[in-house]
Formats: structure tokens, sequence, C-alpha cells
């Protein structure tokens, strides 16, 4: 978003245009079927690298402990200010794939704490809800913590590195 409000659109390139050509080349007339996100409501910004990303946190968990459909789900919630308030843990719970009654919340609970423990979320208290507020921090910094303290995986780096010099991500 611009100082005014106003959201910034990327103008159209030559490398959209011959994309899009491509595409309706091998699929004619299939774009009114597909997911605009400029003429839709309910889309989210996601880094690009974030399937490495919640592979990542899929190996380094606890064993039994996976959080990243936790993760992605919260990723999902959160708007541009990464600000997730959590307000249903039984909604929450069942959206990340825990449904068994008397354990999906706790099991959801036990992500969050997981995904804390590795430093890609912070956890704030919502008066006496100890899960009120969830803040997703900056991925790729995390990772480079991680990294520092040899926590990742070196055929993991290569191919978390490789993809964001494809897609033209800066790592700090």
């Amino acid at each position: 978003m611009a100082a005014s409000g106003i959201a910034l659109v990327r103008p159209r390139n030559r490398a959209d245009a011959r994309r899009e050509n491509l595409r309706d080349q091998l699929w004619p007339e299939v774009e009114p079927h597909l997911w605009n996100r400029k003429r839709e409501k309910g889309f989210c910004t996601l880094p690009r690298t974030m399937p490495l990303i919640v592979n990542l946190i899929c190996q380094l968990a606890e064993k039994g402990k996976d959080a990243s459909s936790v993760y992605l789900d919260l990723w999902f919630r959160a708007f541009d200010d990464c600000l997730v308030e959590v307000s249903d843990e039984e909604a929450f719970a069942f959206a990340a794939g825990y449904s068994t009654p008397g354990r999906n919340v706790r099991t959801w609970r036990e992500r969050v704490d997981e995904l804390e423990k590795l430093g890609f979320v912070e956890v704030k208290p919502n008066g006496s809800k100890h899960y009120g507020y969830i803040l997703l921090l900056n991925p790729h910094r995390v990772i480079k913590v991680l990294r520092e303290q040899g926590q990742v995986p070196e055929p993991w780096w290569g191919a978390y590195t490789k993809r964001a010099t494809d897609v033209g991500c800066t790592l700090p």
C-alpha cells in the first residue's frame, strides 16, 4: 500500500503477457474458470518460498508435532500486518486438520507452541486466552537464524536459495 492508502499494482509486463498468451493457447477460453485475485475477494499474499518453508517446519518440528498445516492456516488468515486474532480455537484447529473432539484444540495449541519454539510466530494473550494473538514473523529472517544455529539441512538450504533466487527474493 502506498502512504495514501491506495494499493500499488504492478503494471503488466511482457513476461505477464507471454504467460497469459501461452495459457490461452494451451487452454482456450479458460480465463472465466480461473481464480483472479484482482477480481475475487478472499486472497492473501504468501512468499513464493512457502512450500519449502513448510517443508522445513515439518523437518524441524519435534517428532509427531508437524505444525506446517497450522502455519499455512495462520498465513491464510493474516492480512499484511501479519497479526492473527484467534477468535475461535476450534475453528482454527479444524481448518488445520484437527477434528477429534477433546483433542483438536490441544493439538492445535501444541503445534502453535512448536512454531513459537522454532521462531516462526510469537503469541500474546487476549485477556484470559493465552492464544489470543499470533504474530507471523518474516520466515526468511527466521530461517537465517535457524541456519546460523546449524538447524537447516544443506540439501534444503540449496533448494531454498535456488528458489529464492528464481523468484527475485533477496534473503537476509
